[in-house]
């Protein structure tokens, strides 16, 4: 028997423990740690972008006059532009982090993977509008304007980021609603999902209020986002702890 090799099958234990370790792709362990750093990161700038940012609460309202938002712009230019600049890259890695996730549902969903179609497309609709309502406010920030362009800037500015509710509610609802159906991801996060698509349909219904809180320019604008960004933050933290599953 002299030259013969034995080799020994490794035990169904021990093939477990390296598919646990390892997973069947080298990638699956680090995919949704990078879709969860991208959604951390976002959450981060959206915070940083807030404090940069004039207060929106002490933002000239509704009922304020062109003259009025005019000046204000003004005062405020640099920290305006300096908010927008910052908001606007946390909405780029927002996209980042919507699209790890929908690749990350997707692989959840049987075909044809109607929900995570839908949450991707809200998804960039939303952003798309966000971005729009950027602009007339860094036109209106970016050099002083007479009263009769500022108001009418202001207002779409404003009215953008308020449409901008009804896709992020499409988005957030579809993401609830494959998450409680596939249990893909912890029940908490769809409820916390829902939570923020009713208050961003609430942001939507802003035109129909002039209000002190639930108008185009009331402090509506201000609390609900805040609804998205805890999903943002409490879903990344729940990714950035995924491991791979024993097959």
């Amino acid at each position: 028997m002299a030259g013969w090799v034995f080799r020994v099958a490794p035990s169904r234990a021990t093939q477990q423990r390296a598919v646990f370790l390892l997973g069947d792709d080298p990638d699956h362990m680090s995919r949704p740690r990078l879709i969860g750093l991208a959604g951390l990161a976002a959450f981060g700038l959206f915070v940083v972008a807030t404090f940069v940012s004039p207060p929106l609460w002490n933002a000239p309202g509704t009922h304020a006059s062109a003259a009025r938002v005019s000046a204000w712009a003004h005062e405020h230019r640099g920290r305006i532009v300096a908010g927008l600049l910052i908001f606007s890259l946390a909405l780029g890695l927002l996209l980042c982090f919507v699209a790890g996730l929908w690749a990350w549902l997707r692989e959840h969903e049987r075909p044809p993977q109607a929900l995570s179609s839908l949450f991707a497309l809200g998804a960039v609709a939303f952003a798309v509008m966000i971005l729009a309502g950027f602009v007339p406010l860094y036109v209106l920030s970016y050099r002083a304007q007479p009263a009769t362009v500022a108001g009418p800037l202001y207002d779409l500015g404003f009215g953008l980021l308020a449409v901008s509710g009804i896709p992020t509610a499409v988005c957030l609802a579809a993401s609830a609603a494959l998450v409680i159906w596939r249990r893909c991801l912890p029940p908490w996060t769809a409820w916390l999902a829902i939570g923020a698509a009713v208050a961003h349909v609430l942001i939507a219904a802003s035109f129909v209020s002039h209000g002190a809180f639930l108008s185009v320019e009331g402090s509506v604008i201000l609390w609900v986002p805040a609804t998205l960004f805890a999903w943002v933050l409490g879903t990344s933290a729940v990714l950035l702890r995924t491991r791979p599953e024993v097959r």
